[in-house]
């Protein structure tokens, strides 16, 4: 929607064509001539920080250093434009960026490019499901098809692989134990760890019995 509100504003302006930039090189002929044109200094672009401007455009590869144990680096004297570089660049030349489709020049390309085989799906949540996705309706009818295409003696030899398989994780599980039963048992009177006194015979049963 931003994009579609953009695209109105920019409707209505009118711009003057100013380059017909086609690659890097280009880009920076244009920023140059611009700042020719505008008769000023890189330096006095804003929001770049001192030679940065100058590494941004200019078009020397850079001189090759001399390889060290460390690491084998090319330095260079030359900076790409990222999107946030990019942007103060437009805004400091007073220039944008407006895409044109160029037929002729896309022609010898566009017979080499592959054709989707499915149409593509808009980014929103509120589209409708697809329909060959895999739903639980679909994999019942799987399972009856996959049925009906075993004998009935795999049939039975699946259901008791199962069958044992249930039994092996009934089997696996932890028993409960419980607490052994306790019994209350009638202790004699006295302290406790006392024994009881050894009961004997009168002496007089003693005397008459020899034995």
């Amino acid at each position: 929607m931003r994009g579609l509100q953009g695209a109105a504003r920019m409707s209505e302006r009118e711009y003057e064509l100013y380059r017909v930039i086609q690659d890097y090189e280009a880009l920076q002929d244009g920023f140059l001539d611009r700042i020719e044109d505008l008769e000023t200094t890189m330096a006095s672009i804003p929001n770049f920080a001192d030679g940065v401007v100058q590494k941004l455009l200019t078009k020397n590869h850079g001189k090759h250093v001399k390889e060290t144990k460390r690491s084998s680096r090319k330095a260079s004297l030359k900076r790409t434009f990222g999107w946030e570089s990019l942007g103060k660049m437009l805004n400091g030349t007073g220039l944008a960026l407006v895409l044109v489709v160029d037929d002729e020049r896309f022609a010898p390309i566009k017979e080499q490019l592959a054709k989707r085989k499915r149409p593509p799906v808009r980014p929103n949540g509120s589209i409708k499901r697809p329909t060959w996705l895999f739903t639980r309706s679909k994999s019942i009818k799987m399972q009856v098809l996959r049925n009906q295409a075993l004998s009935p003696a795999q049939r039975k030899r699946i259901a008791k692989r199962a069958a044992k398989a249930r039994w092996r994780k009934v089997k696996s599980r932890p028993l409960i134990q419980q607490p052994a039963p306790q019994f209350d048992v009638a202790s004699a009177p006295g302290p406790v760890g006392a024994q009881s006194p050894r009961a004997t015979p009168p002496m007089d049963k003693l005397a008459g019995n020899p034995c």
